[in-house]
């Protein structure tokens, strides 16, 4: 099959965090029995960009989640999802759509599904949460898969140079983004532990590196993050996502106009402002960079006890309550090195060795859900070498737009 990726990359590849792209390229890095062609959408770009393809080229035209992050863009989104309805809402072959952050702008999400007419959604929330980020009664056929945020690269393994924990440079190392309040109770929990641990382990004798960020800015990427993550015994965190799901961003909008009022407002005052009858609802996801601290065997104390069944509380990672009150004793854990070195390799054993989770699993797993396609276009090489020269034109001409943008910004 031939299969388009549509994605976006709207940064310089050192800026870019590593999961992004891994996710991304996985399937041309281990599905070698199709053709891969990426095309980076951009800022949506332009109808031109679109011309040169007819309906004899590709088996698959697959929405990376990257790519449907523009509808986080109103200046962009609109004319983009217009297009997308022109260009494959009746092209013949099966249309996904690869979601994250499902809760932020939901409608968008279905007005492109339907509007292309797509086959399937991959998506990171729960099946519990499914039916109410992703109505039947609005989708109809459209089917609905679970999948993980992330998932482990293992070219990454015998790349990292792992100590053993008496030798590792700090106790604990930790990085949280600080998110906007649009995303709830629970999407201000990662911030609240840089802060939190930052206070509680001052005095504690361990040698610490936490701190908050505000989106890339204090954010350690590329290899540089297995490289932070190697050199602790430890590091904190919990599950990722939303509270609640922002459908139609409306709550966004409130937010963003009551802070510009109220720069200083905190989180319970912006919520009894903005969305106070609004009930968190969702269940988190586990991200990647639980993935990554079992790649460098570094001890995690998260929050709660649901994992999604791939840690084993107290076996796989250190448990720290809901409302923090065994907060004593896991600060006596953190500081035994033997407990923490076995808890770290326990995980690696269940995790990593065990190759549940790797990229290479979750492409060939993509490709057999997709299923067999109706019509599988002819093969030909000289059709594949035309599209890959079209898909670099693009490429390319983004990439020279990137960096012009970037240059200026200096």
């Amino acid at each position: 099959m031939r299969i388009l990726v549509l994605w976006r990359q709207a940064t310089v590849d050192m800026r870019m965090r590593n999961t992004d792209i891994d996710h991304a390229f996985c399937f041309q890095r281990y599905d070698t029995k199709n053709e891969y062609f990426y095309f980076n959408i951009y800022k949506g770009r332009f109808a031109e960009d679109y011309n040169w393809i007819n309906g004899d080229m590709f088996d698959v035209v697959l929405f990376h989640y990257s790519a449907m992050e523009l509808r986080t863009s109103d200046k962009y989104w609109d004319n983009f999802r217009q297009l997308m309805t022109t260009v494959w809402r009746d092209y013949p072959c099966k249309k996904i759509i690869m979601v994250q952050d499902d809760y932020t702008i939901t409608k968008r999400i279905w007005d492109l599904a339907l509007g292309i007419k797509a086959d399937k959604i991959y998506t990171v929330i729960r099946e519990c949460d499914c039916l109410t980020l992703y109505p039947p009664n609005i989708l109809g056929d459209i089917e609905i898969k679970t999948v993980l945020t992330g998932y482990i690269e293992e070219s990454y393994i015998n790349k990292i140079h792992l100590q053993n924990h008496r030798c590792r440079k700090h106790d604990v190392v930790y990085r949280a983004q600080k998110l906007p309040y649009k995303y709830g109770k629970h999407g201000q929990l990662k911030y609240k532990l840089a802060l939190y641990f930052g206070e509680r382990l001052k005095d504690s004798g361990l040698i610490c590196d936490l701190a908050g960020t505000d989106g890339n800015k204090g954010a350690v990427l590329g290899d540089s993050w297995f490289d932070f993550l190697a050199s602790s015994r430890t590091t904190i965190g919990c599950l990722g996502g939303a509270g609640f799901a922002d459908t139609t961003g409306e709550i966004e909008t409130k937010v963003r106009e009551y802070m510009a009022l109220h720069t200083d407002a905190t989180y319970e005052e912006t919520k009894d402002a903005c969305f106070s009858n609004i009930e968190e609802n969702l269940m988190g996801v586990i991200s990647p960079r639980i993935f990554d601290a079992a790649i460098t065997k570094t001890c995690q104390v998260l929050v709660g006890e649901d994992y999604q069944g791939i840690l084993m509380p107290n076996i796989d990672y250190i448990v720290l309550d809901t409302d923090f009150s065994n907060i004593d004793e896991v600060v006596m854990e953190m500081k035994d090195i033997d407990y923490c070195e076995e808890i770290a390799n326990n995980c690696y054993e269940h995790v990593v060795k065990s190759q549940k989770y790797t990229y290479a699993k979750f492409a060939q797993w993509i490709i057999r859900d997709i299923g067999n396609v109706d019509y599988v276009k002819s093969p030909s090489s000289d059709l594949s070498r035309y599209i890959e020269k079209m898909c670099k034109k693009n490429n390319d001409t983004v990439m020279n737009a990137i960096l012009l943008g970037e240059e200026k910004r200096k």
